[in-house]
């Protein structure tokens, strides 16, 4: 029976082993080793090299969904109430968000498939955003810079570091905010 906890802890090893190595280099006797286990242990939950990355995405996926509707679960009923919530979920990255990059990477680079399911979930997430109630440019200034913001942070070029940072959040939920979204 597959445990849980063996899971996770094979998706954490995976993910250390491309923040340390890079995608190109990740290969499930590297996974075993940063776990501690046999290569046999990593074939008993994922039979390939694509469908522990595919594991690595839809879990990384899953976390920012859940993290997100949390983050909407606390804010008022209203127009921009899950644009908001959204912008909220990156204010401070969880360990797991973070691990969820590396998966996103490896997914890109290595099965167009698995890119086919993020366009999918991204896709019928601004469906969502779309359906907010929001100013329809403020919107796609939102989300170009959300995607501008995370493609920084996740490649490691130049991303906006602390006060810069949480000023930048802070003026995305102004625009955010229906009653200021329309103020220059």
């Amino acid at each position: 029976m597959r445990k849980p906890e063996k899971l996770e802890e094979l998706l954490k090893a995976a993910h250390n082993v491309v923040l340390r190595d890079g995608v190109a280099r990740l290969t499930l006797e590297l996974v075993a080793k940063e776990a501690g286990v046999s290569k046999g242990a990593v074939l008993y939950y994922f039979p390939t090299k694509n469908a522990l990355i595919g594991e690595m995405l839809k879990t990384y996926l899953d976390c920012h969904r859940a993290v997100w509707m949390e983050a909407a679960s606390r804010l008022p009923e209203g127009p921009g109430r899950i644009t908001r919530a959204w912008i909220e979920s990156v204010r401070c990255p969880s360990e797991m968000e973070s691990r969820g990059d590396a998966g996103m990477l490896a997914s890109i680079a290595n099965d167009p498939e698995l890119l086919g399911l993020l366009r999918e979930r991204v896709a019928s997430w601004i469906e969502e955003l779309k359906n907010d109630g929001l100013d329809p440019l403020n919107l796609l200034l939102i989300r170009s810079a959300m995607n501008g913001l995370k493609f920084s942070e996740m490649m490691g070029i130049d991303p906006p570091m602390g006060e810069e940072r949480a000023r930048l959040i802070d003026h995305l939920l102004k625009l955010a905010t229906p009653e200021t979204s329309h103020e220059p």
